[in-house]
């Protein structure tokens, strides 16, 4: 427990130098993106070569691409269904805000820290789900709603799903160990080595990303997607924990991942579909400081 403990404050504390430097202006908000690149394209798929290079797959571990697929999409018809008197633009901010995990920047990092490269593993293959729903099909749904002209056909939904490096890290790593091929020694040492570097750049992206304010004319909608998403969490947890035949380990990391914040991207499709970013931004700050104390207390009290 003080491990857990422990890890779980050094992870926060990196968030809160994160924020902190912002204040003190020695970075930008806007310099998020650059660590977003660091992170999305060099640290986290070094460490996920390291992680997988050992790991033997087993049939099981698909269900839980399959698992992240269906969660996501669930939510995704049910924002939809809850808008359903609304105009599009509405109907697409419920698509666009109803699942979808941010895994690569936050969750793949903050995991890893607590659980190691089994747990990484396991969250990578949930993350396989996770991207064709929201960053595929997500996407090109609510995008749809508010301009006709973007109706997504499958070359555009491969461009958008391919276009995620970490993506295609998850498809060669796992093709190349379903083949039972490995990296060379040399390789791990150097993807091992920039891998380690991928907790703190994540937490500290994620502590300049962080923006918690709002307008109070616009709480109340915040408080629903905040209410709908963490209902979704808390019956699905039940669900999987008490029904699926996998094992502990696994069942742990699904759990923890249902409590992940919204992914990063959605406040970029707001953007780019002209809804409100401000009211996204809010939402997704929310969920990474819940997810920040509620995945250690989950595993405090099921691990």
């Amino acid at each position: 427990m003080a491990e857990i403990l422990t890890k779980a404050l050094s992870l926060v504390l990196i968030v809160a130098i994160g924020y902190g430097i912002k204040r003190l202006g020695w970075v930008k908000a806007s310099d998020f993106g650059i660590f977003s690149k660091l992170v999305l394209r060099v640290t986290l798929p070094c460490a996920l070569a390291t992680s997988f290079n050992s790991y033997d797959l087993v049939p099981a571990l698909a269900s839980l691409v399959v698992i992240g697929f269906v969660v996501n999409l669930g939510q995704q018809v049910v924002g939809y269904w809850l808008n359903r008197r609304n105009g599009p633009r509405a109907k697409a901010f419920g698509v666009f805000h109803s699942g979808t995990y941010n895994i690569g920047a936050f969750s793949m990092p903050y995991i890893s820290g607590f659980m190691g490269a089994p747990a990484m593993v396991h969250t990578a293959m949930f993350d396989v789900g996770n991207s064709l729903a929201s960053a595929g099909v997500g996407y090109g749904w609510g995008m749809s709603m508010v301009d006709q002209s973007k109706r997504t056909t499958v070359v555009s939904f491969l461009r958008i799903v391919f276009s995620s490096p970490i993506f295609v890290t998850y498809l060669v790593l796992v093709a190349m160990r379903s083949a039972n091929l490995t990296l060379p020694d040399p390789v791990i040492v150097f993807t091992s080595t920039v891998g380690a570097a991928n907790p703190f750049l994540a937490m500290l992206m994620i502590g300049i990303g962080l923006e918690i304010r709002l307008h109070r004319s616009k709480l109340t909608r915040a408080a629903k997607y905040l209410a709908l998403r963490y209902t979704f969490a808390i019956v699905l947890a039940l669900g999987i924990w008490f029904t699926l035949p996998l094992s502990p380990d696994i069942k742990l990391v699904l759990v923890m991942l249902l409590f992940a914040p919204v992914a990063s991207m959605v406040a970029g499709f707001s953007e780019e579909a002209g809804l409100d970013v401000e009211t996204s931004a809010f939402i997704t700050s929310v969920t990474i400081l819940v997810a920040i104390v509620v995945m250690p207390a989950i595993l405090l009290t099921l691990g």
